[in-house]
């Protein structure tokens, strides 16, 4: 962010915009999230850490897995998993070893927000386009909501940050030992986005393999890219590794095991309907979280991606604007391909592009402000009141309205691990009597040891539930609705 020498009111108040950030994810995951899971994904991420933070890759099978049962957690020959990929649950284990879900996905918001400002600088924009993108960013509800949750996205977004930020420096550099380390650098920010969310991954990294094909076949830059690619190797392989111990083919998605529907592409087979993924359900699905965005990425209805858009009426047009326009885009156009919206949180599946746009929307600002100023003070004045009650409209009306939206998701709160805590139980078996529905044993389940053998073992109402309690046979039994527990009659 430079040196004391020149360290100026802009870097004060990118160094706030973090602080922020850090400050609002923890008061999102206690106060709104109340840092419990709401969705399956969470539910699957949180038992996989728990999975990894006792040094297992997988849990073995549960006796009666069918009273274990959660929807994204799979049982494949012998062996308990999440579905997705590793690298965000090993990231959240440092949860389980601390006993905080909140610090996580709040550390990387922050830096993401840092990256952002340091990116913005860098383009070309300037440290003021610096600044803003750091305020854009903190306020924004894409990122503030995300950052309080147990979702992956906050993970991936801060490492592909930190990728175009790395390949940036790459192109830029003279130096070939430089160049070589930032390379190295870049690779691996992309390697962690990988084996975070490899699809995302992919997708945004389109626009840097073709400029860095470009560049190859231009300036023969032949280390440069064989370091970009031995960096990204090195961290993507250990999914590929891992997904191999969990499935026994490195290739083979544990998502199918969950949904055998549930893969990219077009046609039967992907997407649940029986004709499959259509390039019309493509469209929509480019054009539906397109439109969500252009109100949740700064809270501005209908109007978040228009100083995007007027960045580019005016010329000229920077190389690095239209590189970062393009690499949100490549993130929207692959996810056509992907047979649901993913509209929970907002257009979640474009989150990874959220850093480039609060560039983009920056130097929009910036530009149209420097055209409005030579307009004339009256002008100014209108358009700085008109910024104003934007971030107004953001921070008092669309973010408390979000709020509001997400607490109690699915109708899963805090209560019932209150209830349990306060209960203070022992060497117990506790059958949770959920309404069928797996939102009434998400909160029970992932008070669990993901071994299944902790002073406390929450399992669900099922039809091997005596034969459950008795291979718990010793242990008090319990039966819990998620209001109230009960000795479970007929058992001590």
């Amino acid at each position: 962010m430079g040196t004391r020498a020149n360290w100026t009111r802009y870097h004060w108040l990118a160094v706030g915009a973090c602080l922020v950030v850090f400050a609002a994810a923890r008061l999102i995951a206690s106060l709104v999230l109340e840092q419990v899971p709401h969705l399956e994904d969470e539910v699957a991420y949180l038992f996989q850490a728990q999975v990894f933070s006792v040094g297992k890759v997988y849990a073995t099978l549960p006796p009666q897995p069918d009273c274990f049962h959660m929807p994204f957690i799979v049982d494949h020959e012998g062996r308990r998993f999440g579905k997705y990929p590793p690298g965000w649950p090993a990231l959240l284990a440092i949860r389980v070893w601390m006993g905080q879900a909140w610090w996580v996905n709040a550390a990387l918001a922050a830096l993401t927000v840092a990256l952002t400002s340091r990116l913005g600088r860098e383009v070309g924009n300037g440290l003021l386009t610096s600044a803003v993108a750091a305020g854009l960013a903190a306020t924004s509800p894409f990122l503030l909501l995300l950052s309080g949750s147990m979702m992956s996205h906050t993970a991936c977004l801060a490492f592909v940050t930190a990728f175009l930020w790395c390949f940036r420096r790459t192109c830029c550099q003279a130096n070939g030992h430089i160049r070589s380390r930032w390379a190295l650098a870049a690779g691996l920010a992309l390697g962690c986005a990988f084996a975070i969310r490899p699809f995302t991954a992919a997708a945004v990294a389109v626009p840097a393999c073709l400029h860095t094909t470009w560049r190859l076949v231009r300036y023969r830059e032949w280390r440069r890219a064989s370091v970009m690619a031995l960096g990204f190797a090195l961290l993507a392989l250990i999914g590929f590794y891992v997904n191999l111990l969990w499935m026994g083919d490195p290739l083979l998605p544990p998502y199918v095991l969950a949904w055998p529907f549930d893969r990219p592409g077009f046609g039967p087979g992907h997407g649940p309907r029986e004709a499959g993924h259509t390039l019309l359900l493509g469209v929509n699905n480019v054009a539906v979280p397109l439109w969500l965005l252009a109100s949740h990425l700064h809270g501005w209805p209908g109007v978040s991606l228009a100083f995007v858009v007027a960045l580019f009426l005016f010329k000229p047009r920077r190389f690095w604007d239209v590189f970062l326009a393009a690499t949100s885009l490549s993130l929207a156009l692959a996810y056509g391909a992907y047979w649901a919206t993913g509209d929970l949180f907002g257009p979640r599946y474009l989150h990874e592009g959220a850093s480039a746009l609060f560039i983009l929307s920056a130097a929009g600002i910036v530009r149209v402000g420097r055209w409005v100023r030579g307009k004339g003070l009256g002008w100014w004045r209108a358009y700085r009141a008109m910024l104003v009650l934007l971030v107004g409209v953001n921070l008092f009306v669309y973010l408390p309205v979000q709020f509001r939206r997400y607490r109690g998701l699915y109708g899963i709160t805090a209560k019932p691990r209150e209830i349990l805590e306060q209960a203070d139980l022992h060497d117990t078996l506790v059958i949770v009597d959920g309404g069928g529905e797996w939102q009434g044993y998400a909160v029970p389940f992932s008070m669990n040891a993901p071994t299944l053998d902790g002073d406390v073992v929450y399992a669900r109402e099922c039809q091997q539930v005596e034969e459950l309690i008795d291979l718990y046979a010793g242990r008090r039994v319990y039966t819990f609705d998620g209001r109230a527990l009960q000795p479970r009659s007929g058992w001590r």
